[in-house]
């Protein structure tokens, strides 16, 4: 019997911290070597990914660095790093902000719009094919998944 398949069965309260920890950390690089591979058509890491994501979601208006570093865990060098370098390749601007000129807001380049929808299109379908299909992970799994993920996130804030 797999390893995996005897711990995923096994009562919680029975598996120690450092089996969930590699469970974790494996699930963790499955997860990303799929995104990896898939985004590298698009010359992006997934944390740029992350990073044009969140940006298009907030629209027009745009996001700050802080609230971007905030978001994703990121010192503030890190993200206007990554910024600077989504910009060098024309899918973000940087715009000041109308109130604080200190401030700047990062938006999604209108040209590339389609790209993520592409993108999120491609990626989700790619994850479904690639993981949750061969892996027989239900709609029902997924989503319990993704909501513990939030909770964990809520409580470490």
């Amino acid at each position: 019997m797999n390893k995996s398949n005897e711990f995923m069965n096994k009562d919680m309260g029975l598996i120690t911290t450092y089996q969930s920890g590699i469970a974790q950390s494996s699930a963790h690089r499955v997860i990303n070597r799929v995104v990896s591979d898939y985004l590298i058509r698009y010359d992006i890491t997934a944390m740029q990914w992350f990073i044009i994501g969140y940006v298009h979601d907030a629209g027009e208006a745009g996001v700050t660095l802080t609230e971007l570093g905030n978001v994703l865990g990121t010192s503030f060098p890190y993200t206007t790093n990554t910024i600077n370098l989504l910009e060098s390749k024309g899918i973000i601007s940087k715009k000041v902000h109308a109130e604080d000129s200190r401030t700047k807001l990062v938006t999604v380049n209108a040209e590339h719009e389609d790209m993520v929808h592409d993108i999120e299109d491609g990626l989700r379908e790619e994850l479904r094919k690639t993981l949750y299909n061969t892996d027989h992970i239900s709609r029902e799994e997924l989503q319990t998944y993704i909501k513990v993920l939030y909770k964990i996130i809520a409580a470490g804030h």
